[in-house]
This record gives structure tokens, sequence and C-alpha cells, in this order.
């Protein structure tokens, strides 16, 4: 395996980012409920979120260049047949509140249906100022995602386990979106 991540930094800008974000905010069509977060072996959440969950549609015409990027890199550096996002796509905006010491403990990213699994999962940073919640990755060894600033966009296999700890100060906003393709096991 050649890449586990694929990054571009300033991918938004900070005027970008703040138009996004207010968007979604005003714009989101449910909240992620716990009963469908990540859980621990004795069933607690691992996820420690606000989640705002909007569909596709709402947002393609303000992401259609993030498709593009990300279709582009999975042809030129992982391979995958995937799946076009669709209008109910969903595109998650986690928040970390630093108050709270939101954090998501290790966890990977997969489906439950037997016709897809997701094969790469596409984090956008929409923060403005926090502190703690760095991103890292286990797959072997453990590292954190040091390229992972405000504005940048991280491409990356959906299998590999990852965490962000606790935010300490400040809120962590990121957005999620999955690219699933054909279950061929």
């Amino acid at each position: 395996m050649k890449y586990e991540y694929w990054f571009l930094n300033n991918f938004f800008n900070n005027k970008e980012i703040k138009n996004l974000t207010k968007f979604i905010e005003k714009n989101y069509d449910f909240i992620e409920e716990d009963d469908v977060k990540a859980k621990d072996n004795q069933g607690i959440n691992k996820k420690k979120t606000k989640t705002l969950v909007t569909r596709w549609n709402k947002l393609k015409n303000k992401l259609d260049h993030l498709q593009s990027f990300v279709f582009d890199a999975n042809e030129k550096v992982f391979g995958y047949l995937i799946n076009q996002w669709h209008n109910k796509t969903s595109v998650l905006l986690n928040i970390y509140d630093g108050k709270e010491k939101d954090e998501y403990g290790y966890h990977y990213d997969s489906s439950k249906s037997t016709v897809y699994d997701i094969k790469l999962s596409v984090l956008i940073n929409l923060s403005e100022s926090y502190e703690g919640g760095e991103l890292w990755f286990n797959h072997g060894n453990e590292y954190p995602i040091k390229e992972f600033t405000p504005g940048t966009v991280l491409i990356f296999r959906s299998y590999i386990n990852h965490k962000v700890t606790p935010v300490t100060k400040g809120v962590r906003k990121t957005l999620t979106i999955f690219c699933n393709g054909p279950n061929l096991v």
C-alpha cells in the first residue's frame, strides 16, 4: 500500500470556512442521534460530539469542486471503485466543544450494508480556532496527522483506525463525507 492518506492544505480559505459552516448550521436536516454513534465494548459512545447531518443535494453547489478533487485523488492515489455522491448522501458536520472536552475514540469507518462498504473517508477541517482535538491514526503504529489544519481536505482509507483527542479549548469543526463502493467480499 503506497498511501494511507492524501491531503491538500488551504483547500478552503477562512471566508469559505465561515460561509460553509454558517450555511450548514442554518440548513441541516437533522442532528445525529446517540444510538447510531460508534460504541465501545461496554456500549459507551466513542463519539462525543454534536453532529449536524445535511444531505448532499443542499451542498453540492458549494462543494462540487470538492467532489472533483476527491474523485481525482482516488483515481490517482487509491484506485477504488467508488460511487458518485448522490442527493441523499450524508454530509456530517462534527462539532467538538472544548468546554465539554469532546472527543472521538479509536474507530474505523464502515457500513452495515451487504451491497456496499465505505472505501474512503473525507474530512474537511472547518475550524477557526481550537486546542487539542488532534487526529491520530493507528495502522500498525500510532501517529498524529499534523497536516490537518483549518481549510485542509484529508482523504484516507476508511479501514484505518483513527481518533480525535479531547478538544481542550475552543471549538473544532470538521465535515465528513464517505465514499462508498461495491462490497466485493
